[in-house]
C-alpha cells in the first residue's frame, strides 16, 4: 500500500532517512512536511512505536491527476472506500495549493459526498459525518492538479511526547529535537552537551534513543478503528521492543535499534549527556521531564552559562534564544558562545535559531524550517 507521513516542515529528508534506516522504505517528497512511501502493515505497526521523527502516518485511498472538482469526486468514488473503512462516522480534512477556481472547503465536501455515496452503493450503508471529532479521519491533499486522498492511521500526533509534563515558555518538539540529533550524526557513544537546554527536550530525545524507549508508549492509534488491521498485535510487538529479552547480545525486539545506535540499546548510566541551563527555573523543569522519562540516570542536568562555560563534546546540540528583548543582546549573546564553541573542542554543532544571520560562523548546511509562526532554520557547523 501507499503510505504517507508527516513531519517537521523542512526536514523532510530526515524523515526519509529515518523511514529507510527503520522499515527499509526509500521515502519521497508529496509535498512540504510530507513523504509519501511504500509499505505494509507491519511497517505501519513499526512506524508507529519507533518513529522519532515522525507525527502522523496516513494509508493513501486515492490519488491521481484532478482539472476540476467533478474529477475529485470521481476520483474519490473509484477508491475501495468500502473495504477500507469501518462503517462508522467519519470526516474530511481539504487542503488546497495552487491556482484553483474552489476552495479547500469544497474540496473536503466533495470528498465527503464521493465517500458517502461510494460506501452506500458498495455497503447499502449511509456514513454518518463528524467533523468535530470523527472515528475516521480522511486528509483530502490537492496540490496544484494532484489529488491525493488518505486516512489517518495515527490520531493523536507522535510528537507529543508523554515526558512533557514542565513545558518551557518557548518548546522545541521532540520530533523536532530528534531530527536534529539526526543532522547532527550523534550516536550514543558520542558525549553530547547541550549548552541552552531549557526544559532538556533534546537529551531527552537522545536518551530515549540511546535506551531504546518507545517515544509514545501510550498511543492508542487510530488503525484500530479500520478493516485489516490488528491493535493487539501491534500493542504485542510495542511491549515486546520496550521490554526485550535479557542477557548478552540481546536487541530490542529482536529488531536493530534506532539511529543513532551502536548497533543495540544501551544502559541509560553508559551515556555522556550534559543539559546545561543558566535558569533555575528551566533546571527544576529538565529534571521533573527527565523522571518523568525514567532518564535519571541518562543525562545530568547543570547550571551553566553558554557565553562562559567551556564546551568539549562530540556534538553540541541545542535551541539557541531568540525571546531576548533586543538584537543587539543576541549577537552579543551568539557572538559569545561561539568563542566558547571556538576556545574548546568540538565536533560539529548542530542550532535552531530564528536569528541565523546573528551567528558570526558561516554554516556548512542549513535547514529552513517554520517555528510556530516565526521562520527559523537549523544550522550546522563545524569548527
Amino acid at each position: 500500500m501507499h503510505l504517507l507521513a508527516t513531519t517537521n516542515g523542512g526536514l523532510e529528508s530526515v524523515a526519509a532517512g529515518e523511514i529507510d534506516d527503520l522499515v527499509g522504505r526509500d521515502a519521497s517528497i508529496h509535498h512540504r512536511g510530507v513523504v509519501e512511501f511504500d509499505g505494509d502493515v507491519e511497517d505501519v505497526y513499526d512506524l508507529h512505536y519507533r518513529g522519532r521523527t515522525l507525527h502522523r502516518i496516513m494509508a493513501v485511498l486515492a490519488d491521481g491527476v484532478v482539472e476540476e472538482l467533478a474529477d475529485v469526486y470521481e476520483l474519490t468514488a473509484s477508491a475501495p472506500v468500502e473495504a477500507r473503512l469501518p462503517s462508522s462516522d467519519f470526516g474530511v480534512v481539504g487542503t488546497r495549493h495552487g491556482d484553483h477556481e474552489f476552495t479547500s472547503v469544497d474540496v473536503a465536501e466533495r470528498v465527503g459526498q464521493a465517500v458517502i455515496d461510494a460506501y452506500r452503493d458498495a455497503a447499502g450503508t449511509r456514513l454518518p459525518v463528524d467533523l468535530d471529532d470523527p472515528t475516521v479521519k480522511l486528509e483530502a491533499y490537492l496540490y496544484d492538479d494532484r489529488f491525493t486522498l488518505a486516512v489517518d492511521l495515527t490520531g493523536e500526533s507522535l510528537h507529543k511526547r508523554p515526558y512533557r509534563i514542565c513545558e518551557h515558555d518557548a518548546p522545541v518538539r521532540g520530533t523536532l529535537a530528534y531530527a536534529m540529533l539526526r543532522i547532527a550524526g550523534w550516536t550514543p557513544t558520542d558525549r553530547l552537551v547541550d549548552p541552552m537546554a531549557g526544559s532538556a527536550t533534546i537529551p531527552t530525545e537522545a536518551a530515549l534513543a540511546a535506551t531504546g524507549a518507545v517515544p509514545r508508549p501510550d498511543l492508542e492509534p487510530s488503525f484500530g478503528a479500520l478493516p485489516g488491521y490488528d491493535v493487539d498485535r501491534f500493542r504485542r510487538r510495542r511491549d515486546a521492543y520496550a521490554d526485550p529479552p535479557s542477557g548478552p547480545g540481546t536487541t530490542r525486539g529482536g529488531s536493530p535499534a534506532d539511529r543513532p545506535s551502536t548497533g543495540g540499546a544501551l544502559d541509560a548510566s553508559a551515556l555522556d549527556i550534559e543539559a546545561r541551563e543558566i535558569r533555575s527555573r528551566w533546571r527544576r523543569c529538565a529534571r521533573v521531564n527527565r523522571e518523568a522519562a525514567g532518564l535519571e540516570d541518562a543525562f545530568d542536568v547543570v547550571d551553566a552559562d553558554a557565553r562562559e562555560a567551556s564546551i568539549d563534546a562530540d556534538r553540541v546540540v541545542t535551541n539557541l534564544p531568540f525571546g531576548v528583548r533586543t538584537g543587539t543582546d543576541l549577537r552579543e549573546l551568539y557572538g559569545a558562545f561561539v568563542d566558547r564553541l571556538e576556545a574548546g573542542d568540538i565536533g560539529r554543532l548542530v542550532a535552531l535559531t530564528t536569528s541565523p544571520e546573528l551567528l558570526p560562523v558561516e554554516p556548512t548546511e542549513r535547514y529552513n524550517i517554520p517555528y510556530g509562526r516565526l521562520d527559523a532554520a537549523i544550522v550546522v557547523w563545524e569548527p
